[in-house]
């Protein structure tokens, strides 16, 4: 019964950084994206990788604990990303904000 424990935290645990690692990648494939679009410094692209980086986690984090309710899951993703908005425009101010929106729009 030990060995079944230890098998479940092992794959519990690999999932979990393979998780994190995989969000990682994700933040910092965006942020690369923002930059290039935006031409940011090497300091805001960094300020941007770390706010969506902790968005990523923090998006998993609501999909967990409401996995069961759409409806509960949807108005705390939503409120995640006004929050992501809020931290990216004061981050980058509201012009480039704009620039980033209309690149989005077009893709």
């Amino acid at each position: 019964m030990s060995k079944l424990y230890i098998l479940f935290f092992s794959l519990f645990f690999s999932l979990s950084v393979y998780s994190q690692d995989s969000f990682q990648d994700r933040a910092k494939k965006l942020s690369n994206e923002m930059t290039m679009v935006l031409s940011l410094d090497e300091v805001t692209s960094e300020k941007i990788y770390h706010i969506q980086l902790k968005r990523f986690i923090e998006a998993q984090k609501i999909r967990t604990i409401h996995g069961n309710d759409k409806r509960q899951m949807n108005a705390e993703l939503k409120k995640l990303q006004n929050k992501l908005w809020g931290k990216l425009s004061a981050v980058l101010g509201v012009e480039k904000i704009k620039l980033w929106a209309a690149h989005k729009k077009n893709i």
